[in-house]
């Protein structure tokens, strides 16, 4: 099967570590304004998020990094159920294993890193071998920073991606919710209609 066809691998899994090691000890991240200088190297790009109910919003961020720059390698971060349910105070709808293999599948991921940090540190970034990081620029606040992007928005390491408008895991919820009961009636009449036949 040709790998376009295939999803992206783990981070742990063979052909991803042959990419990270391929590239040497002595690399270095380079800066956004180093990466948009030489398009003729490969660019390795950081995404994180929780990717709960995969949506449209999650599938244009995720396009956004890979396609602002040339020859990207794009890295998807997916966090665990645990880390989710210590930062956010509730779990995912879906469980950490649905949500890597669905990241996997979407056609601009290169590789999906299952056990990231939840939020993103200069020293993790640097041991996937990342040069940037793309999130949108909306502070994040996390223990002890007003922003966690903040030190790759210093060193200019960071790519903004625009959000979705209108287009969340909570606003999916909501419409899961509100519809719940019209749900209920259709599946209702399905039933009696089975049970006529």
């Amino acid at each position: 099967m040709a790998d376009y066809l295939k999803p992206a691998p783990f981070s742990e899994d063979e052909t991803a570590l042959a990419r990270k090691y391929s590239l040497g000890e002595k690399w270095q991240a380079r800066t956004f304004a180093e990466c948009q200088q030489d398009e003729m190297k490969i660019v390795r790009i950081y995404s994180d998020g929780v990717y709960d109910l995969f949506h449209n919003g999650h599938a244009e961020q995720l396009r956004q990094a890979k396609t602002f720059l040339p020859n990207t390698y794009l890295i998807v971060g997916v966090c665990t159920d645990d880390d989710v349910l210590a930062y956010k105070g509730t779990p995912p709808v879906m469980n950490h294993e649905e949500r890597c293999a669905i990241v996997s599948h979407c056609r601009y991921v290169d590789e999906v890193h299952r056990t990231p940090p939840f939020y993103p540190t200069l020293e993790f970034v640097n041991s996937i071998k990342a040069d940037l990081v793309a999130h949108d620029a909306i502070p994040y606040i996390s223990p002890g920073s007003f922003d966690c992007y903040a030190p790759f928005k210093e060193r200019d390491r960071f790519l903004a991606t625009k959000r979705t408008p209108c287009v969340s895991t909570s606003e999916v919820l909501s419409r899961i919710v509100n519809n719940f009961e019209m749900f209920e009636k259709r599946e209702y009449m399905r039933q009696s209609k089975m049970e006529l036949l």
